[in-house]
C-alpha cells in the first residue's frame, strides 16, 4: 500500500511538472498573423508616451508573421525591413527569403507570449499602428471645438485639418521633441512638436533648419484635452 501511494505521488508530480511546462510554453503554431514589438521599446513608450525617447530600442523593432507563419518580415528603425522563410519546431528559425543558406539568420523561442531572438524580447500587439491606437485615437476638446482622430489617420471636427501622421522614425532626424504632422485640405502638411501632460497634449511650433532632418521646438501654440 505504501509503494502504491509513493508511485501515485511520483506520477502526480510528473504530471504536474508537464502541465506547468505546457502552460509556460506557447506553441509556434500560434504565430500566424501576429505582430511583435521590441519589449523595451513598448516599456519605454508606456512610461514616456514618447517614440523619440523609445528610439534606442527601435533597432530591431517589429516582427510580422503572415497568416500561416511560414514567412515573416523584420522591421528595423521603422523604415527598413527584410523577409524571411520560417521553419517551426522547438525553435523558430528565420531563413533569408532571397538567398538559399544552410543555416538560419536568426533563431527564436516563444515562451509565455514572449518571443526571444538573441538577447532581445518581443511582445505581441494587435496592429502596426499600436502607437496611434494607444495614445492618439479618440475625441478631444480644443479652442476650435471638439476634434476626433481616427485609426486610419483621418481627422474629423476641424475643417482645416484632414489627416495626421505621428512620427516614429527618428533615426535620421535630429529633434528635441516628438513630432506630428497635420495635413490640410490642400494636402500641405505642418509639423508640430508635442508632449503629453496628464490628460492634455501640448503642441509647439517646430522649425526645420534642414527639412526632415534637423529642427527644434519653439513656443507652445495650442492644447488638446482628451474627452
Amino acid at each position: 500500500m505504501k509503494k502504491f501511494i509513493l508511485y501515485l505521488s511520483i506520477a502526480t508530480f510528473v504530471f504536474s511538472c508537464n502541465s506547468e511546462t505546457k502552460q509556460e510554453t506557447t506553441q509556434p503554431e500560434s504565430l500566424g498573423n501576429t505582430i511583435w514589438v521590441n519589449a523595451k521599446y513598448l516599456e519605454t513608450l508606456e512610461r514616456t508616451k514618447s517614440p523619440l525617447k523609445a528610439k534606442p530600442f527601435a533597432d530591431t523593432v517589429m516582427i510580422n508573421f503572415d497568416n500561416k507563419a511560414d514567412t515573416a518580415s523584420i522591421v528595423w528603425n521603422f523604415h527598413e525591413g527584410s523577409s524571411y522563410a520560417i521553419k517551426k519546431g522547438k525553435k523558430i528559425l528565420f531563413f533569408d527569403a532571397y538567398e538559399t543558406k544552410p543555416k538560419p539568420e536568426f533563431e527564436a523561442t516563444l515562451n509565455n507570449e514572449v518571443l526571444k531572438i538573441g538577447n532581445s524580447f518581443f511582445k505581441k500587439v494587435d496592429t502596426t499602428g499600436f502607437i496611434e491606437k494607444k495614445y492618439w485615437i479618440g475625441k478631444y476638446s480644443t479652442t476650435k471645438g471638439n476634434i476626433e482622430l481616427k485609426y486610419d489617420g483621418k481627422i474629423f471636427g476641424v475643417d482645416s485639418l484632414v489627416t495626421y501622421y505621428v512620427w516614429n522614425d527618428y533615426i535620421t532626424t535630429q529633434t528635441d521633441i516628438d513630432l506630428i504632422d497635420f495635413y490640410a485640405n490642400s494636402n500641405k502638411s505642418t509639423t508640430y512638436g508635442y508632449k503629453f501632460a496628464g490628460n492634455e497634449i501640448i503642441f509647439y511650433e517646430f522649425t526645420w533648419s534642414e527639412e526632415g532632418l534637423i529642427g527644434k521646438s519653439g513656443k507652445e501654440i495650442f492644447r488638446w484635452n482628451k474627452l
